[in-house]
């Protein structure tokens, strides 16, 4: 930078120099406010980068605590999709033998079943049969009576044919009786 002096005696003119010293210390004053104001301002800024720092290792622990917690939770989930997959598995097994065993015993039951239609039919049958003579011996019995009542009517209807010839045999035995006593 060159600074023009002027000259004088003694070398530089005097005035000059401490012009350009107070103009210099004046640009110098000027900056270091200017730096100053910048350290300043660096310092806030600082300032707020740690503050913000501090969030972002806060958010970070917190993050890595979710994370933690995210991994226990997913291991967690794998051991019991594991274990669903196994009682999935035993489920199925245990259907499979149930099926099974349903069929079988619908077999058996249908079977049964059968067995006890039959038996049924059977004693249907029997009952018929039963039904058909009790009935055909409550019509002999009933035709039985009906004869009986019929011979009583009969045998009273002569009972009395025969009282009254007897009543008719008396009234003549006995006007003949008094005809020759009398």
């Amino acid at each position: 930078m060159a600074v023009g002096f002027k000259k004088s005696l003694f070398g530089f003119n005097c005035s000059d120099v401490i012009e350009y010293i107070d103009r210099t210390h004046k640009s110098f004053v000027d900056k270091e406010k200017k730096l100053n104001s910048k350290v300043d301002n660096l310092l806030s800024e600082l300032d707020i980068a740690k503050a913000n720092q501090e969030k972002l290792e806060a958010e970070k622990q917190e993050l890595d605590r979710k994370l933690n917690e995210f991994n226990e939770k997913y291991e967690e989930i794998e051991r019991l999709s594991e274990n669903i997959g196994k009682l999935y598995l035993v489920a199925q097994t245990n259907a499979q033998a149930i099926m099974s065993n349903s069929e079988e015993s619908a077999r058996i039951t249908s079977e049964e079943v059968n067995r006890n239609l039959y038996t049924i039919d059977e004693a249907h049958t029997s009952l018929e049969e039963l039904r058909q003579h009790i009935t055909k011996t409550s019509e002999d019995f009933i035709a039985e009576v009906d004869r009986m009542m019929s011979s009583l009517v009969n045998t009273r209807e002569q009972i009395a044919a025969n009282t009254a010839e007897i009543d008719a045999a008396k009234k003549d035995f006995t006007e003949v009786y008094e005809s020759i006593v009398g």
